[in-house]
């Protein structure tokens, strides 16, 4: 057998993994064993790779994080939410008026 979650499951490459402690939510990558246990290496957005011990994993059938938005009584991804920042970011203006310290 090879690598499994807290739960005894097999983590393979490809499959999705959350981090417990925080929720972090990620695709493995790579999959090692050493004489400190065994790391799965998942990617949680296009920029940001970690290493977990699969301890503390547990195998999840979710690609991102779901939230839940009171305003309009629907569910949101993370994506939808990193989308949407984006978006609002692109979209400001760096005014001339700024403060000055002192």
């Amino acid at each position: 057998m090879g690598v499994t979650d807290k739960l005894g499951r097999e983590i393979t490459e490809g499959a999705h993994v959350i981090y417990t402690n925080v929720g972090t939510i990620g695709k493995v990558q790579d999959i090692k064993t050493d004489e400190n246990g065994s790391w799965v290496l998942i990617q949680v957005d296009e920029l940001t790779k970690l290493w977990y011990n699969t301890e503390y994993v547990e195998l999840t059938d979710q690609t991102s994080k779901v939230t839940f938005n009171e305003e309009n009584d629907k569910e949101v991804s993370i994506d939808d939410i990193k989308d949407e920042l984006k978006n609002n970011f692109e979209n400001t203006e760096m005014g001339d008026d700024g403060v000055g310290g002192g």
